[in-house]
């Protein structure tokens, strides 16, 4: 499989699962990182079983299925930072202001996200959390100097743990930024 086709697949996955990804190449508007993070959506419609025996269905039913769970609203973004570095690169600038700008609107104002940094699958896995964990924290930073809330934002790290093309562990869509509402 071609790494074109590969990358071409994962984000049509990632388009398919309700997840928006921004390329670096087309950096997502306000209005497409809002609707992404309004709502959390629901995997399934909750339903309710009956028994199949012949008239058992006029003598009981099972309880209602529990509601399915919420997936939370999320954004994977293209950020890129300077090599072995948590600085972002000033080629990520104008999707950073996006993005503070979208998290800031009326439309978001009461949500709580989780800022997800992501890395490839080059070095050990500790170095690479411990490089997530500070690239999360510095967009956090940034967002906060550009007008969120810092009591709406939170930062970790995930290192290599979830690879979005786990077919090229160093592929550049592994090194990425994830915003997850959780609240609101």
């Amino acid at each position: 499989m071609s790494k074109v086709f590969r990358r071409a697949l994962a984000i049509a996955l990632l388009a398919g699962s309700g997840t928006a990804f921004a390329q670096e190449q087309s950096a997502p508007s306000v209005d497409s990182i809002i609707d992404s993070l309004k709502a959390d959506t629901t995997e399934q419609a909750q339903g309710q079983t009956r028994a199949l025996r012949p008239g058992a269905a006029s003598m009981s039913t099972t309880a209602p299925a529990p509601p399915p769970a919420a997936k939370p609203a999320s954004i994977n973004m293209q950020i890129n930072f300077d090599f072995n570095s948590d600085r972002i690169s000033g080629s990520s600038e104008q999707t950073m202001a996006t993005l503070a700008k979208a998290l800031a609107s009326p439309q978001l104002e009461n949500r709580k996200f989780t800022v997800v940094g992501h890395t490839d699958g080059k070095g050990s896995a500790a170095y690479n959390k411990a490089l997530s964990d500070r690239r999360a924290a510095a967009v956090r930073r940034y967002l906060i100097d550009n007008g969120v809330a810092a009591s709406r934002l939170r930062a970790v790290g995930k290192g290599e743990s979830s690879l979005l093309n786990a077919d090229d562990p160093e592929a550049a869509e592994n090194r990425r930024v994830e915003i997850q509402a959780t609240g609101g």
